[in-house]
């Protein structure tokens, strides 16, 4: 819920969070500089987000820079905004504790029966090139068409090439994520792709939506409420869906033109790295030809297949999901589900009792037992202590060549 008054704005915003208190999730947020304030309450077992403001002008000392911001008039406000249908306003009438009227200085009413969206001035996405995002974003989840002069307006700023570059890459990050962050992506990922707005970012890295991205991207919708479960309970998977969408938008791209693109989407360091690790280094994959080898490597057998997935990264395994057949689905998802829980056989303590056993060794002996607990070889803890000793009377006679080329966690 979005709250804007026409008074001084910092007492007003401090009475609203006095009033509040007592339903309050986490600490209130105040943005001096921009005049805004943001408060989060519990209703039930929901989150009621409001964004608190006053009256505001602004300028822009460069386009795309960050607005500079100053009180102003109900005018100004309504004038800063980027579509008519966000221009809307209902007056509270204090007295009456009612909602007296709707303010529309310019036709937003009009344009929601129009199911329409138009821009209040056309130099709105030069000025702010972020509000293109919000334009894919609201037209997709809407199901709105875009006026011609808005069309007009965005094909003059994406042929500016020195449109994005007082924007940075930290707010470009941020809209990619609140995309992600959409019911139905897909959507407002197309309007991104067919009116060039990718390309403009990643020098033509992404100039269209082919069928393979669209199958990826559609995977990753599919399975994204699933990852984000498993990353609330685990640690180690907590962002897997974020990861999972660049691996479906920016696979099939040359190593060079992928990490220009990443960088320029807004792609931390870590992420670009992991990325570029799961789709350019087959060698470390089961197999040594990425999804391809590993299936091999696995040869049909669900046990193996699970084995290699738990010495597998988490970039490697979120790239299976969008790799694998249909068939070979309903395993993996049986691996997030349950298979990564599979309660080991034998802990780390045990190796301590066999000091003819390296350190540097014990990892990878573990890590082997729960491969041969996976396929069926040992079932039980005794067998498990039996192997044990034999590997540490004999080493060699437990290499195994199908491990060979797998990366140990």
């Amino acid at each position: 819920m979005d709250l804007v008054a026409d008074r001084d704005f910092f007492p007003w915003a401090e009475s609203v969070f006095r009033a509040v208190a007592p339903w309050t999730a986490g600490v209130p947020h105040i943005e001096r500089n921009f005049l805004t304030a943001r408060v989060e309450i519990r209703q039930d077992s929901e989150l009621l987000r409001l964004d608190l403001a006053g009256f505001r002008g602004e300028s822009y000392p460069v386009p795309g820079a960050l607005p500079r911001v100053c009180p102003g008039s109900f005018e100004d406000d309504a004038k800063r905004r980027d579509f008519p249908v966000n221009a809307l306003y209902l007056e509270w009438n204090p007295q009456k504790k009612i909602f007296s009227r709707l303010l529309d200085p310019f036709g937003g009413e009009a344009d929601l029966a129009r199911r329409q969206f138009s821009l209040i001035r056309p130099e709105a996405f030069r000025e702010d090139p972020t509000r293109i995002f919000r334009w894919a974003r609201l037209a997709g989840r809407l199901g709105f068409s875009s006026s011609p002069a808005l069309r007009a307006s965005l094909r003059g700023a994406l042929g500016e090439p020195s449109l994005w570059r007082e924007v940075g890459r930290a707010r470009v990050a941020a809209e990619m994520d609140r995309l992600q962050r959409e019911s139905h992506p897909l959507d407002a990922t197309r309007l991104l792709f067919s009116s060039g707005v990718f390309s403009s970012l990643t020098e033509k890295a992404l100039s269209r939506l082919s069928p393979g991205r669209f199958l990826r991207l559609r995977r990753w919708v599919a399975l994204r409420d699933l990852l984000d479960t498993i990353g609330q309970e685990e640690r180690a998977w907590a962002g897997a869906s974020r990861e999972m969408f660049f691996l479906a938008l920016l696979s099939g791209l040359r190593r060079p033109v992928l990490e220009r693109a990443a960088e320029s989407l807004g792609v931390g360091s870590r992420l670009r790295h992991t990325l570029l690790e799961a789709l350019f280094h087959p060698a470390s994959w089961p197999g040594g030809r990425s999804y391809e080898g590993l299936i091999e490597c696995a040869g049909g057998d669900k046990g193996r297949l699970m084995g290699f997935a738990d010495r597998m990264s988490t970039e490697k395994v979120l790239y299976s999901l969008l790799r694998c057949t249909e068939e070979e689905l309903d395993l993996w998802r049986e691996y997030l589900c349950e298979g990564r829980n599979l309660p080991p056989l034998i802990g780390g303590e045990v190796l301590l009792h066999y000091p003819a056993i390296a350190p540097d060794k014990r990892k990878s002996l573990l890590a082997e037992i729960r491969f041969r607990q996976r396929t069926g070889e040992l079932r039980s803890r005794s067998e498990a202590v039996d192997w044990i000793e034999a590997s540490a009377s004999n080493p060699g006679a437990t290499d195994d060549p199908g491990l060979a080329n797998v990366k140990l966690p």
